[in-house]
């Protein structure tokens, strides 16, 4: 278990407007102790929580973010019986898991996230999936609303886009898809640019190969069929020798399954 105890000194401190000095000269310790602690370095003695607590007016539990400890640890089972659920196809399961869970956490991005997905895979009538649909755009609007973290939002954005595509709607399809980084703003051309260690930039360049090769397969059989040239597909053939060697995962199995159709 984490303890939150150096996210908790910080802000107590600065609510107050205390300098870290300030503080441990109350307490009678150094101020590179309390620097130490709120980097993350280590954590106060045991016997110190309780002044530690004291000096600022908060429980022990509140000082060591027990509240966010408990909270952090529901919201992992959650997901834990969320990704079981998927992997039976229990969507409808999840469905009524993550409406209870926002009840809890109304804004939370993850939940928004996964509600949305479990809609779209339930069954029912044309008109019963469009329903569905519409509600998982408007979580995707919430999830835009409150979701500063920009993965997610990202993943927002595109996951819109398609949405509004099969819900009929293809200006606002178009428009959030306009939204989207195109291929060179991406995480992991932007590192591999500028990482110094090589190892780390070698493992960061091999993680962008197969998505790379996933979006040459896509724009290629893009062409393919719209110029109606299946030359096209026969290059993601060859591009996909020349990239693994045979070595292919099963995703890569796909994608060359996929082009030999």
């Amino acid at each position: 278990m984490e303890l939150m105890i150096g996210e908790k000194l910080k802000k107590l401190r600065r609510s107050r407007d205390l300098t870290q000095e300030e503080v441990a000269t109350h307490i009678g310790i150094s101020y590179q102790s309390i620097s130490k602690w709120e980097r993350g370095d280590g954590y106060p003695d045991i016997t110190m929580l309780p002044t530690l607590a004291n000096y600022f007016e908060v429980s022990v539990d509140e000082l060591i973010g027990m509240d966010e400890i408990s909270s952090a640890q529901r919201l992992d089972d959650i997901n834990q019986k969320w990704q079981e659920n998927r992997a039976k196809g229990a969507h409808k399961e999840n469905v009524e898991l993550m409406r209870n869970a926002l009840k809890t956490y109304p804004n939370n991005a993850l939940l928004l996230m996964q509600l949305s997905c479990s809609l779209e895979r339930l069954d029912g009538t044309e008109k019963e999936k469009k329903e569905y649909l519409k509600e998982s755009i408007l979580l995707h609007e919430q999830i835009l609303k409150y979701c500063d973290d920009s993965e997610i939002r990202g993943a927002a954005l595109c996951n819109l886009s398609d949405a509004y595509y099969r819900y009929g709607d293809y200006e606002k399809a178009v428009e959030y898809a306009t939204k989207l980084p195109n291929l060179y703003k991406t995480r992991e051309t932007a590192l591999v640019r500028i990482l110094k260690d090589d190892e780390q930039k070698k493992e960061m360049a091999k993680s962008a190969i197969e998505p790379l090769a996933w979006l040459l397969s896509y724009h290629l059989t893009a062409i393919a069929e719209t110029e109606n040239a299946p030359q096209y597909k026969e290059k993601i053939i060859k591009i996909l020798d020349a990239l693994f060697e045979g070595n292919e995962s099963d995703f890569i199995v796909g994608i060359r399954n996929k082009a030999s159709k």
